[in-house]
């Protein structure tokens, strides 16, 4: 035994010349009894006192606390993607025109959506019968309002099983003048979403060999003077039939009636002429958890965005997801009889989490999914889908499919706050916020009003076609029409008082006139003094979408205590408590290195004397 202390001893003398541990080699060295203790009892002490230091070291880093620290115009800032929806998803020409031709003048030409209607759907005399005929004793108001349910089914299954594209708005009539950084654009730069609350909607994106920035060094800025198509000059049919005596059913009581289908395919909102327009990043879908504007008709609007770019940090009480995120491919738009259905890939956020949750409700309990929600399905498997063959009869499988998702489709919404909880932690944790500022004026301006029927609007009758060979596109519905859309649309305003629309007409042939030859075309490159101002500038807008700097905002969140930090508080709490560093360690670990070699070799030495 005191071979043995001598050792630990002598191996401690001998590092104890060049360590920098004094307190645990003080134990060792002391000669008395009472310094020997003195200094365990110290040395105890320190190392209670260290471990306490550490785990508090520990927890903190283990909290993993952040700070949030905001940087202004700090970042490049990227314009965004613009889509715009027009609150009256019917073009409220298209379907004024059809009163007006259908009830006022016979001699006049008959659209084509009336044909379409009664040829393809049968006025949709066999959908839903016993919810379309009036039941005995119901007063007109009742039977109306319980009607408007009815006939806003048979306008989705419409929308979701044929095609109504040119029924509803078309860049190319919408956009009356476009330019972005002071450089021209134009339809080519939308791409069309669909959805079944504004049906036709249109996405900018700038073309990439534009500027990204503005010029002078401002911000990028997009300019457009846009037809908002709220046209209801024209009355409704209770005006036309005497004391309201109308038929039952949904084509005569709605579907020809410009405001009541407008307002069924609003959910009833109160009437609004104008624009939505959803400000978005380019991943991310339009109307999902984005940021939007309302431009009311006869006003100028200037929108101005200061983006952040938001960097958080996924923690206990705020879970995200870091990417790459998941996507989804939803249809952008569709055709005639679930043909053609194109697709695009956006990255999912909560509410498309939510979606997409709801979706599988649907589907697990109807072998189908809803329309009135984004969808990433061929149109064949919603609910509301009616293959050609039954637009005019429909199956009883049909109407069971749009049963069960009337019920099932109110228990998914049921649902929703707790799917948002529940995919809460899908999140991203780097998004960008555009923080839009808007502030209007009425416009147009008295004076200018002429200037933009005779330089923006008559040009497009003038010059233009609704559909230009080189973007691949046709009509739809109306393919054998020899009228476009402009002519259509701006011959109700270009027909002003009737004193001077006969002024007019007289200048042509009865014939020409009986045929439609061309002669609306000439009325409105004429009559510009018979177009009503205060009426045309109800069915204009002007909107300016800017960066109010080329330069972005970023909040960063990052973590408060780093693990460099953290090794930095250790060493620190053991060179105070112990006296320990690195070199220290080392000193250590030599030291017993030392004292196993030297009572290894003492060991052997006590067997050779043996």
């Amino acid at each position: 035994m005191q071979d043995r202390l001598r050792t630990v001893t002598g191996a401690a003398q001998e590092v104890a010349g060049i360590t920098r541990t004094h307190g645990l080699l003080h134990i060792f060295l002391s000669r008395g009894s009472a310094r020997r203790l003195f200094w365990l009892l110290l040395f105890v002490a320190a190392l209670i006192g260290c471990s306490v230091h550490l785990a508090k070291l520990v927890q903190k880093f283990t909290e993993r606390s952040v700070e949030s620290q905001l940087k202004l115009r700090s970042e490049r800032a990227q314009f965004p993607d613009v889509t715009i929806c027009n609150f009256k998803p019917a073009s409220a020409s298209l379907l004024s025109i059809i009163n007006f031709l259908e009830f006022h003048s016979k001699n006049e030409f008959k659209f084509e959506v009336f044909d379409y209607f009664e040829i393809f759907w049968g006025n949709f005399d066999n959908w839903f019968k016993e919810d379309t005929q009036k039941r005995p004793q119901e007063s007109d108001e009742s039977y109306d309002n319980r009607l408007e349910k009815v006939c806003k089914k048979v306008l989705d299954v419409m929308w979701v099983s044929g095609d109504t594209r040119d029924i509803s708005q078309l860049d190319e009539t919408m956009l009356l003048s476009c330019r972005y950084n002071s450089e021209p654009c134009s339809h080519k730069n939308f791409s069309l979403v669909q959805t079944s609350r504004f049906w036709n909607c249109y996405t900018f994106h700038p073309d990439p060999r534009q500027s990204s920035s503005g010029p002078g060094g401002r911000g990028a800025e997009l300019d457009m003077v846009l037809f908002t198509d709220s046209n209801e000059k024209y009355p409704d049919l209770y005006e036309i039939y005497p004391n309201g005596a109308l038929p039952d059913g949904c084509i005569t009581r709605k579907f020809l009636r410009s405001k009541a289908v407008n307002r069924l395919l609003q959910n009833n909102e109160p009437q609004s002429a104008g624009l939505r327009i959803f400000i978005h990043e380019e991943k991310s879908f339009p109307m999902s958890e984005t940021e939007f504007v309302d431009v009311a008709s006869a006003t100028s609007t200037s929108i101005k965005l200061r983006p952040v770019h938001n960097r958080l940090m996924s923690k206990p009480s705020r879970r995200c997801s870091e990417p790459p995120i998941e996507t989804i491919n939803y249809v952008r738009h569709f055709s005639n009889a679930s043909l053609n259905v194109v697709t695009k890939a956006y990255s999912k956020s909560v509410s498309d989490f939510v979606v997409e949750a709801q979706q599988s409700i649907l589907h697990s309990n109807c072998g189908c999914y809803s329309h009135l929600l984004p969808f990433s399905v061929n149109t064949s498997d919603l609910c509301y889908f009616a293959p050609p063959q039954e637009w005019i009869t429909p199956s009883d499988a049909v109407l069971k499919r749009i049963d069960c998702h009337d019920h099932w489709f109110e228990h998914a919404q049921r649902q929703s706050e707790e799917l948002a909880k529940e995919f809460q932690h899908r999140m991203w944790c780097q998004f960008t916020q555009q923080r839009p500022w808007q502030q209007s004026r009425r416009w147009p301006p008295f004076s200018a009003i002429q200037e933009i029927w005779e330089n923006l609007m008559v040009p497009q009758v003038r010059h233009g076609v609704e559909f230009l060979p080189e973007d691949g596109k046709e009509h739809h519905i109306f393919r054998n029409s020899t009228k476009t859309r402009q002519e259509i649309q701006l011959y109700l305003l270009a027909r002003g008082s009737d004193y001077c629309r006969f002024n007019f007409l007289r200048k042509f042939n009865f014939i020409d006139r009986l045929l439609g030859k061309d002669y609306k075309k000439k009325i409105i490159e004429s009559a510009t003094s018979c177009v009503s101002r205060s009426e045309l500038a109800k069915e204009l807008a002007a909107v300016s979408i800017s960066l109010q700097s080329p330069a972005a905002d970023a909040y960063e969140e990052k973590y408060k205590y780093h693990w460099t930090e953290a090794l930095s508080e250790i060493g620190g709490t053991l060179g105070l408590w112990l006296g320990i560093s690195v070199v220290s360690t080392f000193e250590l670990l030599e030291f017993i290195y030392i004292l196993v070699q030297k009572c290894r070799r003492n060991d052997d030495d006590s067997d050779t004397e043996e």
